[in-house]
């Protein structure tokens, strides 16, 4: 029984020690964004193009999936959770905020590729 235990409990120190490590950020390019209430904007998230859809992805590892409308150039949020509500960005900028998440994205990287 004790054998049981220790080994259990050694096996757990293992897989704690490999989440430890420094994650590889994902491909894409960095975007501003402020994770949680009150939090300031800063170049921590990473956007990701898959066909219509951007991936923001969060410096701990969360992310939030949007589609981006072709005729319109809309954003929406894919999982529709919570809704996307734009915010004042500027020229060249989308800014908008989805629960207590804000994103400040150049135009530039929401466009597809011109072919």
């Amino acid at each position: 029984m004790c054998l049981r235990i220790s080994s259990t409990l050694a096996g757990l120190a293992v897989l704690a020690g490999c989440g430890a490590a420094e994650s590889v950020p994902p491909p894409g390019d960095e975007v501003a964004c402020a994770i949680g209430a009150g939090a300031a904007l800063s170049s921590v998230c990473t956007l990701e193009r898959v066909g219509n859809d951007v991936i923001l992805h969060h410096p701990g590892g969360g992310f939030r999936r949007l589609t981006r409308d072709p005729a319109t150039r809309a954003l929406a949020p894919r999982d529709g959770a919570e809704v996307l509500v734009p915010e004042q960005g500027g020229a060249g900028v989308e800014a908008f905020a989805i629960g207590a998440d804000r994103y400040l994205i150049p135009r530039t990287l929401l466009d597809p590729p011109q072919k």
